[in-house]
């Protein structure tokens, strides 16, 4: 086991070493200014002023090097103290006093040592000024010599530090002072290094003096708060101070705790001393207040709710963030405040508003106020205001506090519900005025029954209020009344029509509804009955069905009356007919005159008969049901042409346009059949022409038909549709007059209308519609 050495003398070394006050002290330039020298002269990297007590090494200045002190018993220092001159190591790990020292086999890797004793002027060392490197090496005489002369400059600022025992003296109180302070107390170098931390900064945090004191105090900062951390540095560089700067420091626990730093730097040194207070109840009691704060503004936002403070003296008005934003205005200060508040008032309303203040005040009792306010859009807000005034010590009236509320949706429905009601009654009035209405309960009991109800049915309401309408007024078949009680009681609204029985006896209809009530369950409690009385109506129906049946019956008599009539009066026309022809026949060699006459009284005959068949048919149009069917227009025209006009002396031009309908085909047919015979009838040119056109109009399809005949003069427009309307004497052109009475008639009793644009020798056109 190694021996370290002691000197003879260690016990007045050590006291002369505690009278010099030194130990623990702030760096000084001086010394700093000779350990720069020593490395400069030496050619080493490291160079320490180092002062030896009872277990430690410490270094009153440092260069090349971040630790402060080692403990005594590694240090090469301690023997370096037990001579008088330079003690010099060339290789540390050749040497069997330091080859397995932790300072040469661990940081920082000591090689080479060199180091002259500080020795007063009574001969006692207290400590060295030692050159390392971490290479081994030897040093010239003169770099001794020099390292020598360097050790006695130490020893002599030594001497004169002791010399000032007032500076020493204010240095251990202040010393004491920061030691014994509860607030944190630290110095940091212009590396970024804690140099020196007292003991509240280690109680607090938690890590001791070696973890703290050469630690980069940014390792120990809340990543969050680098950035600002590092720019209050920056000032601190350029020489500025910082004050109640905050930021989070982290325990050895893990936890972060809130810092409140007052640092000022040395101009000189560049070191930053600072004091810290530990802030982290406060700043969580902030936190929690400015959290209740915003807690409170959101319940008033969601409460739709603001809270005011009002000087009477001074005017000033102070209102919350709900306030404001109720108000949809931007903060103000408070003196400005009360004159921009009303301009806000509803002018209408300003009035009732001063009124209700000057009450509050004089009275001293609260107030609560609706009033409305303007916003810059020119929308308006219903506002509900309570306030409570304050008094001084003389009972004097001073201020008023208070709260408002925005109440505009509660007010529109209110205004609402108001507006609703007013119709639902305007609605009920006009019920009772036109209907008969009545309400049951979900058994069926009369709740309510209007006047109309009473009258039609000739009891009076007290008659009818608790009963069952059905056991009362009820006229229903078994079945049909199961099918309504199964609709209703099923929530479903059923209309229909109802027989019932009035109290002399007597029956009236009505057209009802009944409309089930239904409760948050979705079941009816309750039916209301809405209904007409459509007596009248009924028997309206009942006579009309009479009617229709006596003209069914007379239009079947009437059909055969005018077949009997027509098959009489055609029989005599064929026995004069065939006379006729049996005369001509037996008779072949008779007078051209007599012949003549013959054929005029057949054609007399054939006319007529014609003229029977028209009147049939015209009397038939409208009551015979035909069936529609799908007709290709096109096709059927050609049909109609190919059958009534001749192969030669005519052009006939039927459009492209024609589509495929579905409609009743033989009355087309008759329509275009009549038009169509008509113009090939009358045309007086040598080629004649007929076109036929197609349209397509809304709801309707039109249909024309052009000649190029003789045309039609205006006043006989209307008057060729009658019957038995001739234009041309029937001497001269064969006609029974009745052919364009029946297109007439075939077109409007379908819902359509038929004109003719013509004019006298230029041609004509029949236009006509039918409904789609």
């Amino acid at each position: 086991m190694k021996k370290y050495p002691i000197p003879e003398n260690e016990v007045k070394r050590l006291e002369a070493l505690k009278k010099y006050s030194v130990m623990d002290t702030l760096s000084e330039k001086e010394y700093d200014a000779i350990t720069q020298l020593a490395s400069f002269i030496c050619k080493t990297p490291i160079a320490l002023v180092s002062l030896i007590d009872e277990d430690r090494q410490w270094f009153k200045s440092r260069f090349g090097i971040d630790a402060t002190e080692t403990p005594r018993e590694i240090s090469f220092c301690q023997y370096t103290i037990m001579g008088d001159e330079v003690f010099e190591v060339p290789n540390a790990t050749e040497d069997l006093l330091f080859s397995d020292n932790p300072l040469v086999t661990g940081n920082p890797d000591i090689r080479f040592y060199a180091g002259a004793p500080l020795r007063t002027k009574d001969g006692l060392n207290m400590g060295s000024l030692c050159v390392i490197d971490t290479e081994p090496k030897n040093l010239s005489d003169e770099q001794k010599n020099a390292l020598k002369l360097l050790a006695d400059q130490v020893v002599t600022l030594l001497d004169s530090r002791m010399k000032h025992s007032d500076f020493l003296e204010s240095q251990k109180e202040l010393q004491n002072f920061i030691e014994l302070s509860k607030d944190l107390v630290c110095i940091a170098n212009v590396n970024g290094l804690f140099y020196k931390v007292n003991p509240a900064i280690t109680k607090v945090l938690g890590f001791s003096n070696e973890e703290l004191e050469g630690a980069a105090f940014v390792d120990f900062i809340h990543p969050d708060d680098l950035a600002v951390t590092s720019k209050e540095v920056e000032k601190l560089v350029k020489g500025e101070l910082t004050v109640s700067f905050v930021n989070r420091f982290r325990c050895k626990n893990g936890d972060y705790i809130a810092l409140s730093w007052n640092t000022s730097p040395d101009p000189i040194t560049g070191n930053l001393y600072c004091i810290a207070r530990n802030v982290t109840e406060e700043k969580a009691a902030e936190q929690d207040l400015i959290d209740r704060a915003n807690l409170l503004n959101e319940s008033q936002n969601i409460a739709k709710i603001g809270s005011w403070s009002y000087d009477i003296k001074s005017h000033d008005l102070i209102w919350s963030e709900g306030h404001y934003k109720i108000f949809e205005m931007d903060n103000l200060p408070a003196d400005q405040l009360f004159q921009a508040f009303r301009t806000r008032i509803h002018p209408d309303d300003l009035e009732m508003m001063d009124k209700s203040n000057e009450s509050s005040i004089k009275a001293g009792e609260s107030k609560k106020i609706k009033y409305r306010i303007v916003l810059n859009d020119g929308s308006v807000k219903h506002i509900l205001e309570i306030g409570q005034p304050f008094k001084n010590d003389k009972g004097e009236v001073i201020e008023l506090k208070g709260i408002i509320q925005d109440i505009t949706e509660i007010t529109v429905a209110g205004q609402e519900i108001i507006r609703t009601s007013k119709e639902i009654t305007d609605i009920r009035s006009a019920l009772d005025e036109a209907a008969i209405v009545s309400i049951s309960d979900q058994n069926g009991l009369l709740t309510y029954v209007n006047e109309n109800f009473c009258t039609v049915s000739k009891y009076e309401e007290a008659e009818l209020i608790g009963k069952n309408q059905r056991d009362i007024t009820g006229y229903f078949i078994k079945a049909g009344a199961k099918a309504i009680l199964n609709t209703i009681v099923n929530g479903d609204i059923w209309k229909g029509e109802i027989r019932n029985l009035a109290k002399d006896g007597s029956c009236y209809w009505e057209k009802m509804t009944i409309v089930p009530f239904k409760d948050d369950q979705n079941r009816p409690y309750q039916y209301i009955s809405i209904s007409t009385d459509i007596t009248d109506q009924k028997i309206a129906e009942e006579n009309l069905t009479n009617v229709l049946k006596n003209l069914e019956k007379k239009n079947k008599e009437l059909d055969e009356f005018a077949y009997v009539v027509s098959h009489d009066l055609k029989a005599p026309l064929r026995a004069i007919n065939n006379l006729a022809e049996w005369i001509v026949e037996d008779m072949p060699t008779m007078p051209q005159d007599v012949s003549s006459n013959f054929e005029l009284l057949r054609g007399r005959v054939l006319r007529m008969e014609n003229l029977i068949n028209g009147v049939l048919e015209y009397s038939r149009i409208g009551r015979v049901e035909i069936e529609d069917e799908t007709i290709d227009l096109k096709s059927m025209l050609h049909q109609v042409i190919d059958s009534i006009v001749p192969k030669t002396g005519f052009e006939v031009i039927v459009g492209d346009e024609f589509p495929i309908i579905e409609s009743e085909r033989i009355l087309l047919e008759q329509v275009f059949s009549n038009l169509i015979s008509n113009a090939v009838k009358y045309n007086d040119k040598s080629i004649g022409k007929i076109e036929c056109h197609y349209e397509s109009l809304q709801g309707h399809h039109q249909f024309t038909v052009t000649d190029n005949g003789p045309g039609i003069a205006e006043e006989y427009h209307q008057k060729v549709f009658k019957i038995f309307q001739t234009i041309v004497a029937r001497d001269v052109k064969e006609s029974t007059g009745v052919g364009l009475s029946i297109v007439k008639k075939i077109i409007e009793e379908k819902g359509g209308t038929i004109y003719i644009e013509s004019v006298e020798n230029e041609g004509c056109s029949f236009i006509f519609t039918f409904p789609k």
